[in-house]
């Protein structure tokens, strides 16, 4: 409790000042309750703003990253899609040039086979026309 000068509670008595203190008392109750209240409700003004503000900084944020990574999706699909391309056509020549490769291999192996089929057929008919020839002697 506030202590009250010596004169002054003299002058009121006990009674008044006992009445003087609880007066200064409630009154400084009310006065601390009203300060708090106010305080608070300006925190609270405050935080709500600045909640605001870091809402609407996020979602700017939030939109440019969303940009930012739709340019870059484009972009890679761009790099993608002619990447397949060329793999694509050298993929093509390759194919064209191992076809290329493979049907003249094929045609050499062709012309050995007819070569060494006709000189086995024409030793057959040798060998034929000898025993022939031995046969028609004897």
């Amino acid at each position: 409790m506030a202590q009250v000068p010596e004169a002054l509670a003299k002058r009121l008595g006990d009674e008044g000042t006992n009445g003087l203190v609880a007066l200064l008392e409630s009154t400084r109750e009310d006065w601390t309750e009203r300060v708090l209240t106010a305080a608070v409700d300006r925190f609270e003004y405050r935080l709500t703003t600045e909640v605001s503000l870091l809402r609407i900084d996020f979602g700017r944020e939030m939109s440019a990253l969303r940009q930012d990574v739709t340019r870059d999706l484009a972009a890679l699909r761009r790099d993608v899609t002619q990447e397949i391309a060329t793999l694509r056509q050298d993929f093509t020549q390759d194919v064209a040039t191992l076809r290329q490769d493979f049907t003249r291999d094929l045609a050499t192996v062709r012309v050995e086979l007819l070569k060494w089929s006709f000189l086995f057929w024409v030793g057959q008919v040798a060998a034929m026309a000898g025993l022939l020839a031995f046969m028609i002697r004897r």
